[in-house]
């Protein structure tokens, strides 16, 4: 990632609480509860309006229904099922590949019917239950939460590139679930989960991708599922990993240069896998390199970086400018595309 998004003091923030105690210490403990069926009344009463409130389908029937099954399962599968939901939760951990998650693939051998009622839960709860005015009273609006988080920071700060909507619009840009709702349970509404993102890279690269893994599949078979670090979306590191950009150029600049006739490279020492991992993710070159090949970026170099050169600017004066602000309006690719130019023998 170019740069890290910094946390927030949200209300937001404590629908997890709901969630942690609605697993940990109901449904998981089903077998060691006298009753035999779901009652609200197991819940603590500020939780209870949560679930009452909205329509059951979204929540009271699956937390039926898990709690039901959970009644029927071992000590062991149930202190798994446990330790997937704190495990989970430590996306920071997760990242660093310092844990191991538990996926639904994982709780499908301990109870497919389990593993369904879970996903239909957590999917209803972000989709529509925290919409619901019962959930936005107590805890504020996924928008609202959006547009503090962004603020007035228009780029994407995945792909550096392209831009996201900030607070001044009635809309919003997607808030990605950095780890993937279809492989992960339990984080759909862990804010260390929420990523704002722009289209490019929520809807048109990432998806579905799973973030920790990379895995390969033949005629949609799994041949191979490798486990990688990648880059923590609130990291509090201090400097950031600088993420170097190199461009070099395979003929003279044209106005009909192609990806093909570019190479490019994403350094930072010390973080090579998590870079990795940011290309497999968002398609890092190749965007990159689509924007380098643009109108845009030729106009760019012809009409600013070669008019200051005229004008006495030196082109290392030029990429010192660029630096001082890297990851304000491309400057950082800006500045690799000049140096690529500027290299080419």
């Amino acid at each position: 990632m170019i740069r890290p998004y910094v946390h927030i003091n949200s209300r937001f923030h404590k629908i997890q609480s709901f969630v942690n105690h609605l697993f940990l210490d109901v449904i998981f403990r089903a077998p060691y509860i006298g009753q035999d069926i779901f009652d609200i009344s197991l819940v603590l009463p500020k939780y209870a309006p949560l679930i009452n409130e909205v329509n059951h389908e979204y929540l009271l029937n699956p937390i039926k229904e898990c709690y039901s099954i959970c009644k029927t399962l071992s000590k062991e599968n149930l202190k798994a099922l446990k330790r997937g939901v704190h495990q989970n939760n430590k996306i920071r951990l997760l990242c660093n590949g310092d844990l191991a998650p538990i996926e639904y693939s994982d709780i499908d051998i301990i109870s497919s019917p389990l593993s369904t009622q879970i996903k239909i839960f957590f999917d209803k709860l972000y989709d529509e239950a925290v919409n619901k005015a019962v959930f936005y009273h107590e805890y504020g609006k996924v928008d609202d939460y959006y547009k503090s988080l962004v603020g007035k920071s228009r780029t994407c700060r995945c792909c550096g590139i392209n831009k996201v909507l900030i607070k001044f619009h009635s809309k919003r840009s997607a808030l990605d679930h950095y780890f993937p709702r279809n492989y992960f349970p339990f984080t759909s509404i862990n804010t260390n989960n929420l990523l704002p993102i722009c289209d490019t890279c929520n809807s048109k690269y990432k998806l579905g991708e799973n973030t920790i893994y990379e895995i390969i599949k033949r005629n949609s078979r799994i041949i191979s599922k490798t486990r990688k670090r990648t880059f923590y979306p609130f990291s509090k590191i201090n400097p950031y990993p600088k993420i170097d950009v190199e461009i070099t150029l395979n003929k003279a600049l044209s106005e009909d240069m192609i990806p093909n006739d570019m190479n490019i490279n994403l350094v930072s020492i010390g973080y090579e896998e998590q870079v990795q991992s940011w290309d497999r993710l968002f398609g890092i070159k190749e965007n990159y390199l689509a924007e380098c090949c643009s109108e845009e970026m030729y106009m760019y170099y012809e009409e600013q970086y070669v008019a200051d050169l005229n004008f006495g600017k030196t082109h290392n004066e030029y990429i010192e400018a660029l630096e001082r602000n890297r990851v304000g309006d491309m400057n950082f690719l800006k500045a690799a595309f000049l140096n690529g130019i500027n290299n080419y023998v």
